[in-house]
């Protein structure tokens, strides 16, 4: 969007006109969307509970500006938790006090809808005319669904692809990573990296991939889906962390580290993150980073994005996730909350946010239309990437006990990645550390029958 167009302009602009006026003024033209007439069938206070700032607040700020130009008599009353989020949300939904509309993510989709807080929006969506959800990606509503329910509406195309470091590749005599690499060429051009400056003791002073992400599920899980593993079997009750293809995964995966030794060395503190830095050629996350990187990086170094190299079975496997929005299930206002939250998958919106650099659009029909990239800063460039990488996406396994925890929580998180610390820092195999994992994860399992 324009920089000439302020924040409050820009609302007033949305709530006046609707959004099509919005796109038009930043160059963009929408899609032939008619704007709801204004109706007074509701009235009264629509409560939204969120986090404050970016990337939420401007996301329920287009939410609002468009709802309450369609319906005069409604107020949005934003709210805000501090603190542990979850477990103050289950006190209030159990109270009955919980918000209308509330905050949610990829990692509260399963125990959201296991204690009945969020409300199933599919029905709603499908009698809805102005909803498409043939429109947005699969992978991301498959993220957004539990039991055949849509819990929440996804906020954009979250898909991890890899960062790169053009000007410090080019100093290694490496060329921009094209989306053909695997993982072998990957670590074979990143050795080039690692070679460029030792210290007095043969110490890379530069590495090939920063370990800022070394234990996070988007970025571990690929790895072992890529070999053919899994964490489970067909019946979800038997931990499988120690299968031999699974462990062919992690190993493949540590020896990034042990083996190739082009990964940022474990507990090694270079002050910072080493990508910002400078001090490592890629980093892996989602799209959500481009701001904080083009203001820690400046004009530093070149940078960009690319799919994540390909696993053995072909694919660029890669983790997705998101935040979106949910219902609560015994909201007063039930029919005024989804009238809110429908907009976050429209299009119009969807746009509006990849303007300002929010999301990358999970609408098939906006990111088929290149304009939506018109305008937006670079670095990045390759802006694509971001929606390529959604064909290989994975999702997260989200199945366990809620006692058992997750890949975010819990005892699954903690034995996963224990093990995982405990090969990366070469003080065991995949094969010496993964059967206590998966025997902890086991015996809570057992626990549950």
């Amino acid at each position: 969007m324009s920089k000439t167009i302020s924040r409050r302009n820009f609302l007033k602009l949305a709530a006046a006109t609707g959004t099509g006026a919005v796109l038009a003024a930043c160059g963009t033209q929408p899609t032939a969307t008619p704007v709801a007439p204004i109706s007074s069938q509701f009235t009264g206070t629509l409560r939204v509970l969120g986090l404050p700032g970016a990337p939420v607040q401007p996301a329920n700020d287009l939410l609002t500006a468009g709802f309450t130009s369609r319906y005069p008599g409604m107020q949005v009353k934003y709210e805000y938790i501090q603190g542990t989020y979850d477990e103050q949300l289950y006190t209030a939904a159990a109270a009955g006090t919980l918000a209308d509309v509330f905050f949610c993510a990829d990692l509260y989709v399963v125990p959201f809808a296991a204690h009945g807080v969020t409300l199933d929006l599919k029905p709603a969506a499908e009698s809805d005319p102005t909803v498409k959800l043939d429109d947005v990606f699969p992978n991301m509503l498959g993220l957004s669904t539990f039991n055949n329910k849509i819990i929440m509406f996804p906020s954009g195309l979250d898909v991890v692809v890899m960062y790169y470091n053009r000007t410090l590749l080019k100093q290694a005599g490496v060329g921009d990573p094209p989306d053909t690499w695997t993982w072998d060429d990957y670590a074979a051009n990143m050795q080039k990296v690692t070679a460029l400056a030792k210290d007095a003791q043969g110490n890379p002073q530069y590495w090939g991939m920063s370990n800022g992400a070394w234990s996070w599920w988007a970025t571990v899980y690929p790895w072992i889906v890529g070999y053919g593993g899994d964490i489970v079997d067909s019946t979800n009750k038997k931990s499988t962390w120690s299968d031999p293809k699974t462990l062919g995964g992690l190993k493949a995966y540590a020896n990034l580290w042990t083996t190739a030794k082009v990964a940022q060395p474990m507990g090694l503190d270079v002050g910072g993150d080493a990508f910002t830095l400078g001090r490592a050629a890629t980093t892996f996350t989602i799209q959500a980073a481009r701001p904080g990187y083009r203001d820690a990086i400046k004009d530093k170094f070149d940078f960009d994005v690319q799919l994540v190299p390909k696993m053995p079975n072909g694919k660029h496997e890669t983790g997705m996730g998101t935040w979106g929005m949910s219902v609560y299930s015994k909201s007063k206002q039930i029919d005024a909350a989804f009238q809110y939250l429908k907009g976050l998958i429209s299009p119009n919106i969807q746009r509006i946010l990849a303007k300002q650099m929010v999301v990358v659009p999970l609408n098939k029909s906006v990111t088929s239309d290149p304009t939506w990239m018109d305008g937006i800063p670079t670095p990045p460039k390759n802006l694509m990437a971001f929606v390529k990488a959604a064909d290989d996406a994975i999702l997260p396994y989200m199945n366990y006990p809620g006692a058992c925890g997750s890949f975010y929580s819990g005892i699954v998180s903690k034995a996963y990645s224990d093990a995982l610390e405990a090969v990366l820092r070469g003080k065991s195999t995949p094969e010496e550390a993964f059967p206590g994992a998966d025997k902890t994860i086991q015996d809570c399992l057992d626990q549950q029958k």
